[in-house]
C-alpha cells in the first residue's frame, strides 16, 4: 500500500486550559504545496512547530512517508525551514549564510561550494553573495534564507509567514518566485499564511484553520468557490450574508461579483457608493424592495467599468439585482463560529 508523503494524524495540544490545537488530521502528496491559512491565533503555526519538531503534541502523531517521526528531533526530520524573521547571521555574508547548514555535514569544500551556488543562483543571489544581511533588502534578505533552507536538499519545506514582513510588490514578485522554484525542486512545501491572497495564488491545497480546527480542506477554487462554512466563505474573499425569512435557520450567502445588475425585474436597490478599485468597482447598495425579504439590507456588488457605463451608475441611482441560483450558497445558521 502507497503511503501518503506526509500524514499529519488527530494532532492535538494544550498549554494548560488552553487549546491550540483540536484533533487535526489530513494528508500532503509529494511535491504538493500547501497552505496552513487562517487568522492569527488559530492555530497554524503551532502546527508547522509540532510538524518541525520544534513542538510536541498531547495526542497524535506525524508520519513521514509511512515512518512515524513524533518522537524524533528536528535534526533527524531532514526539512528546511523558512522563518518570519529570516533568522540571518548579521555576522556571516550571504554566501557563509547558506553554507552554514552543509558545515556541519562534514561535505568535501568543493560540492559544498557548488552547492551553494546553485541555491544562490535558484534565488538569483550569486552577484550580492559577499554581502552581509544589513546590507541587503528585506526580499534578498528572505531569498538568501530560502537559498539556506533549500541548499540541504531536505525532503520537505516549511515556510512560517515567510513573506509578511515585505512591501507588496516585493511580496507578489517573491510569491511567484518561490512557487516557480518549488516547481522546479519538486520539494514538498507547507506554508502558513494568513493571507487570503496569498494561498488562492501559491496553494496546491489550502487548509482553512480556525479556533484550532480544521474548518476545509482543498484547492484554492474549491475553498472559493464552495466554502462548506460561513466562516471560510468570509475569510476567502469577499461575501454578502444574510438569514433568510423569520422561522427559517437558514444563512444565504454570495459573492459580490456573482449579484447581476439589470434594467428591470430583480430586487430595487440605490446606490450608496462607489469604489474604485483598479481592475473592479465595489458598490456598496441599501435595498428599497418592500417585496423582498432583503429590504433595508446593505449589499457589495463588483462591477466592471463598462456596467458603471452601461447603466450609468452615480450615487443615489436606483438599480434591479439578481441573485443566481447557481452562484447562491446557503448554511445552517447554528454553523456560525
Amino acid at each position: 500500500m502507497k503511503h501518503p508523503f506526509l500524514e499529519i494524524g488527530q494532532i492535538s495540544k494544550q498549554y494548560g486550559n488552553f487549546t491550540a490545537l483540536e484533533d487535526i488530521h489530513f494528508t500532503i502528496d509529494k511535491n504538493e504545496f500547501v497552505c496552513l491559512l487562517g487568522p492569527s491565533g488559530c492555530g497554524k503555526t503551532t502546527l508547522l512547530r509540532i510538524i518541525a519538531g520544534l513542538d510536541t503534541p498531547n495526542n497524535g502523531y506525524i508520519k513521514l512517508e509511512g515512518k512515524d517521526i513524533t518522537s524524533l528531533p528536528p535534526s533527524k526530520r531532514d526539512f528546511g525551514i523558512v522563518f518570519q524573521s529570516y533568522a540571518l547571521f548579521p555576522n556571516l555574508t550571504a554566501y557563509q549564510n547558506v553554507e552554514y547548514g552543509l558545515k556541519n555535514r562534514n561535505m568535501k569544500k568543493s560540492v559544498r561550494q557548488e552547492r551553494v551556488h546553485e541555491a544562490l543562483k535558484m534565488v538569483d543571489l550569486v552577484n550580492i553573495q559577499k554581502k552581509y544581511p544589513t546590507q541587503l533588502s528585506g526580499g534578498q534578505q528572505q531569498r538568501v534564507a530560502l537559498a539556506r533552507a533549500i541548499a540541504l536538499s531536505p525532503k520537505f519545506l516549511l515556510l512560517d509567514e515567510p513573506l509578511s514582513a515585505l512591501d507588496a510588490k516585493v511580496r507578489d514578485r517573491l510569491r511567484y518566485e518561490i512557487r516557480a522554484i518549488q516547481e522546479k525542486l519538486g520539494i514538498t512545501t507547507i506554508m502558513v499564511t494568513h493571507d487570503q491572497e496569498e494561498a488562492l495564488t501559491m496553494a496546491d491545497k489550502v487548509v482553512v484553520m480556525n479556533n484550532a480546527k480544521i474548518m476545509q480542506i482543498g484547492s484554492p477554487q474549491v475553498i472559493y468557490n464552495q466554502p462548506q462554512h460561513p466562516f471560510v466563505a468570509d475569510f476567502i474573499g469577499s461575501i454578502n450574508m444574510w438569514k433568510q425569512e423569520q422561522g427559517n435557520n437558514k444563512l444565504i450567502g454570495i459573492r459580490p461579483e456573482h449579484i447581476q445588475l439589470s434594467h428591470q425585474g430583480g430586487v430595487k436597490a440605490r446606490v450608496e457608493s462607489l469604489e474604485f478599485r483598479g481592475a473592479i468597482y465595489r458598490l456598496q447598495l441599501h435595498v428599497e424592495d418592500a417585496n423582498s425579504y432583503l429590504n433595508n439590507k446593505r449589499i457589495k456588488v463588483d462591477v466592471s467599468a463598462s456596467t458603471i457605463s452601461e447603466f450609468k451608475l452615480i450615487k443615489g441611482s436606483i438599480v434591479s439585482l439578481n441573485f443566481p441560483e447557481t452562484h447562491l450558497l446557503t448554511y445552517e445558521e447554528q454553523a456560525v463560529i
